[in-house]
């Protein structure tokens, strides 16, 4: 099953097409250009012009379809877009501001497996990335012995798992089990000739955050 790009679209296509080679598109991907209602006369060239370039460049051909600003018939929209199954990946740099707010709304909503792009409009920065496991693990908080763990990993970062487990006061197995997820989840990672365990930035975030 491929991936479906959903990516907003105003006047100017460059940012779609960069999305779609950076993230390599592939014939079995699904494109879905989403642009205000009704589609303004640039919006439609700007799309033409999209359609003859995948064509040239043997990308996915992609489909454009108008969201309505009233927020309930735009998220009718996009949710219906978003159902199923499979990663979403959704570009948020061009279009109409109220656009990215009802597609992270309705990716959310689905809780769905997604990246958020997004191009930032001062320049100063080229490209900002919500990765799937920061989207995910708020839609789906760790468990109370995954917050614990993570609380003495705070403290102890690089431990191993055996002195983890001494320090937990769990079985050396059980500790195991609980680093695998967390580090599935993109919590943790291990690092060095002793695997010892690391905090990543999304496991900060939790522990700031969910108490």
């Amino acid at each position: 099953m491929g991936r479906l790009f959903i990516i907003t679209l105003g006047f100017h296509e460059d940012h779609v097409i960069r999305r779609l080679m950076n993230d390599k598109a592939v014939e079995d991907d699904r494109v879905i250009l989403i642009t205000a209602s009704p589609v303004a006369t640039a919006t439609q060239r700007a799309y033409e012009s999209l359609v003859t370039l995948c064509n040239k460049m043997r990308l996915p051909r992609p489909e454009l379809v108008g969201v309505a600003c009233n927020p309930y018939d735009g998220l009718r929209v996009l949710l219906n877009l978003m159902t199923g199954e499979g990663d979403i990946i959704l570009d948020l740099s061009g279009g109409m501001r109220y656009l990215a707010v009802y597609a992270l709304i309705a990716l959310l909503l689905t809780r769905r497996r997604g990246r958020v792009y997004l191009q930032p409009e001062s320049g100063e920065v080229s490209e900002v990335m919500i990765p799937e496991t920061l989207i995910e693990v708020f839609l789906n908080p760790p468990k109370p012995a995954e917050i614990e763990l993570l609380k003495l990993l705070k403290g102890s970062e690089g431990i191993s798992v055996r002195d983890l487990a001494r320090l937990s006061n769990k079985a050396e197995k059980t500790v195991m089990n609980l680093v695998s997820e967390l580090s599935r989840r993109g919590l943790v990672v291990r690092r060095g000739r002793g695997g010892g365990i690391f905090l990543t930035s999304v496991g900060r975030l939790v522990l700031e955050f969910l108490r």
